[in-house]
């Protein structure tokens, strides 16, 4: 036997598998998420989770005196803070077989119980220590794999490729006449329409409208969106047109990470880069639209949108949530602060607020709450409700009240836009897509489509250069503002509307009108006898 396997046939007796755990825990999460980035935003986390690994064990054998204890006891430890959410569902099928399912507080309970005496009594020596490395780094084997497959087959130079020919294709012959427009271009995520929210939601939007058109914008009542999802919606409306040439026929994954990398790199921002405008971003809790690529990201996160999904996914956010620590998804200071004093002339701001979007976390005041429904995620549609008609109340009521409160800072940002922006100035308000009360991620016949279809537009522009169509889809839009500002002659697209699948993206149907128009399953008042109806 060789020197170097000697060694490490060694060092495979020490207790490595706490620190492949380690490892494991956020590679693993990564893999089942299929709209976050590559590989490298799971490095910082693995690097923390080994540290607080080693800490742990370091005071375990200094307590136990017992290097194979200390890992054990770390290895348990480090199980139930970040597999226990995990694992919960698992348990909920297996007891469901014989019995109905625990609260999750008493299995939780019942697993600590059980690992008592293996903490107390069990004494691992080298050999079971073996087994568990050799256990763990097979473990480690498949997310590794499953990740480094789908950082192969991501094609980013492709997409950085294909959206310069668009930009070329498209903008080729714009141009920067007179003094051009200062641009903040607010999305609110899953912002409908009035004339839906008026059906639907038994919520008369009318008032917000009216003080928006007061202050001189312009209300496109019968706006619409070409996709259901945000990340299909904003590569169409930043690349002005529709996306039969970004969508290959790739895992959904891949697919989703193709178009992410597609958005950052725009035709419509990268052409206005070219004419000297300084791009800014607001950073969102939502990686497909994060611009990271702009001139100046404002408000940065501390911790990054893949850590705070690492974190949701532990004991420790529970106990962030009990002293009131956690963030709310919509963070005011967004609207509140002045960040566009600083930027300079001639400046485009791309604003996206996860707003009225689940989770339902601020009532209409803007106070934190607990969650409506319990669902803390970005779960929308029914993903949320899962098809239980309780779960549909709480998310009306809960949009609404996160509507409310993002209509009174949105009325007070852009009248501080009004008085403070230099001159030309372009303000685009508008939802990515509608709301989810009646909306079935992946059945077009499940689905109120008005309602995903119909989105919140309107658009101010202080020289009265842009004209906007009451009944505009949203890939028209920067064909409007190029025609109107850059000396481009556009034609608008004819107007469409495409229902993408969750899980396959690429499985898309054309709507129809007759589709659009169709009557939907239920109003507000349905929801009012389901409420009424409810035990006390």
């Amino acid at each position: 036997m060789s020197g170097e396997d000697a060694l490490f046939r060694k060092m495979f007796h020490l207790p490595l598998y706490p620190f492949l755990l380690a490892a494991h825990f956020p590679l693993f999460v990564l893999t089942r998420n299929l709209t976050l980035p590559g590989l490298d935003v799971a490095v910082r986390p693995i690097l923390v989770i080994m540290a607080g690994t080693l800490l742990a064990m370091v005071l375990l054998w200094l307590l136990l005196r017992d290097l194979h204890r200390a890992a054990l006891w770390a290895a348990l430890g480090l199980a139930l803070v970040c597999y226990f959410k995990l694992a919960a569902p698992v348990f909920d099928q297996l007891i469901g077989l014989v019995a109905e399912p625990l609260s999750h507080r008493y299995l939780l309970a019942g697993l600590i119980v059980l690992a008592i005496p293996v903490l107390l009594f069990a004494r691992p020596g080298p050999d079971a220590t073996r087994i568990a490395n050799l256990v763990m780094l097979t473990m480690l084997v498949f997310p590794v794999t499953t990740l480094l497959g789908r950082e192969s087959r991501a094609d980013d130079a492709g997409a950085r490729a294909a959206a310069e020919r668009q930009r070329q294709a498209l903008f080729g012959g714009a141009a920067s006449t007179g003094t051009p427009p200062n641009i903040v271009h607010v999305v609110l995520d899953g912002y409908g329409r009035e004339d839906v929210l008026a059906d639907l939601y038994g919520f008369d939007n009318r008032p917000f409208l009216d003080q928006l058109a007061a202050l001189g914008f312009q209300i496109a009542d019968r706006a619409t969106t070409p996709y259901n999802q945000t990340l299909l919606v904003m590569n169409s409306v930043l690349s002005a047109g529709y996306l039969e040439d970004l969508q290959p026929a790739e895992p959904p994954a891949d697919l989703r990470q193709t178009l992410q990398e597609a958005l950052r790199h725009n035709p419509v921002m990268t052409t206005l880069r070219g004419f000297g405008y300084q791009t800014a971003a607001f950073d969102v809790r939502y990686d497909p639209v994060r611009m990271e690529q702009v001139d100046r990201l404002l408000a940065p996160h501390l911790l990054s949108n893949f850590e705070m999904i690492l974190l949701e996914e532990t004991l420790i956010a529970d106990a962030v949530r009990v002293i009131d620590l956690n963030e709310p998804s919509l963070d005011p200071a967004m609207f509140g602060q002045p960040y566009e004093a600083d930027l300079t002339p001639p400046f485009f701001l791309y604003v996206h607020a996860l707003a009225p979007h689940p989770p339902f976390d601020l009532d209409r005041h803007g106070t934190k709450i607990a969650p409506a429904g319990g669902s803390v995620g970005l779960n929308d549609g029914s993903h949320f409700i899962r098809d239980e008609p309780t779960r549909r109340r709480f998310y009306r009521d809960g949009y609404v009240d996160k509507l409310m409160f993002t209509n009174d800072v949105v009325l007070a940002y852009v009248t501080r836009l009004l008085e403070r922006m230099p001159e030309p100035k372009l303000i685009i308000i508008h939802g990515d897509h509608g709301g989810g009360l009646y909306f079935d991620h992946d059945s077009v016949e499940r689905s109120c489509l008005i309602e995903r279809f119909s989105p919140l537009l309107a658009v101010y522009a202080s020289d009265g250069r842009l004209e906007l169509p009451p009944d505009l889809n949203l890939a028209n839009l920067y064909r409007l503002v190029f025609n109107a500002y850059f000396g481009t002659d556009l034609e608008l697209l004819p107007s469409r509307s495409v229902f993408a699948g969750w899980e396959e993206p690429a499985r898309q149907t054309v709507l129809t009108p007759e589709q659009l128009r169709r009557s939907c399953p239920a109003g507000p008042e349905v929801l009012d006898e389901v409420s009424a109806a409810q035990p006390r």
